[in-house]
């Protein structure tokens, strides 16, 4: 214990002896990194990130004791998972999310950040970087409607199953009327009136739980509108500051040691 102790001391000698030695090399070059991390944050341009929450579109589905429950359209979880392809969007919206007016797909998903938050579990929040709020700001509002073009469709999609059900039903409920019609008169006409009046009333019952349930369908919801908070220019020209301190003192830290290394060369070859 006392020789790994005193082990450690060694190396932090060593340590103190050589940035002691090189001080003047380290110091110069953080120096010249934090003068060339003002320059550049003074240069660069303020970015700007508007964002917005959305809460995903939903659909009726019958539940397990009868009773209609809500569902998402699209689970949140099969959602991100599309969005993170640079693919999932629309090279349409590189005219509201990039100055030029042109971007690659890659680009797209660069400037655009899609993230789920722990809950709700049909919660969504969108946000983009730009040079200016109102770039950013249009970029998000061209995303939103992006996925509400998609999440209706997916909610058609699902209505559409639903109106062919009640379209069947409504069918087979005009069939009954004309078998009730004609049923008239004998025992087993009236067995056959009654059968298919308790068969209608099934029907009507089903049509209108259908139609209530398209009612029920919720499209989806802007939760915050779409807002680009203020660039906070002294925090990016710190950090860039930073940054070249940083970055300084490792390319000061690399030139003390070539220089004790060379050095140490340049005695043995004398020696």
């Amino acid at each position: 214990m006392s020789e790994k102790r005193f082990d450690e001391e060694i190396n932090l000698f060593v340590l103190a002896s050589f940035l002691r030695k090189n001080a003047l090399v380290i110091g110069a070059c953080a120096v010249v990194g934090i003068i060339g991390g003002s320059i550049l944050g003074s240069e660069a341009p303020p970015v700007v990130e508007a964002s917005a929450q959305l809460a995903l579109a939903k659909i009726s589905r019958p539940g397990p004791d009868g009773s209609v429950v809500m569902v998402p359209a699209e689970s949140r979880d099969r959602f991100m998972f599309r969005m993170r392809s640079p693919g999932a969007f629309d090279l349409g919206l590189a005219s509201s999310c990039s100055e030029k007016g042109i971007a690659t797909h890659e680009q797209l998903a660069g400037s655009i950040k899609i993230t789920a938050p722990s809950a709700p579990d049909d919660v969504i929040s969108i946000s983009s970087s730009a040079s200016s709020a109102g770039l950013a700001e249009r970029c998000v509002t061209a995303v939103i409607q992006q996925i509400q073009e998609q999440q209706s469709n997916l909610v058609a999609q699902s209505q559409a199953g639903v109106k062919a059900e009640i379209a069947a039903s409504e069918k087979q409920l005009a069939d009954n009327l004309k078998v009730m019609e004609s049923s008239q008169g004998s025992d087993w006409q009236k067995a056959i009136y009654l059968a298919t009046r308790d068969d209608s009333n099934f029907l009507r019952t089903k049509i209108m739980d259908l139609n209530s349930r398209l009612q029920l369908d919720e499209p989806v919801k802007l939760l915050s509108p779409v807002y680009a908070s203020p660039p906070s220019v002294a925090s990016d020209r710190l950090k860039r500051i930073l940054i070249g301190l940083g970055g300084g003192f490792v390319v000061g830290a690399f030139l003390a040691i070539a220089k004790t290394i060379y050095n140490s060369r340049r005695r043995i070859n004398q020696a």
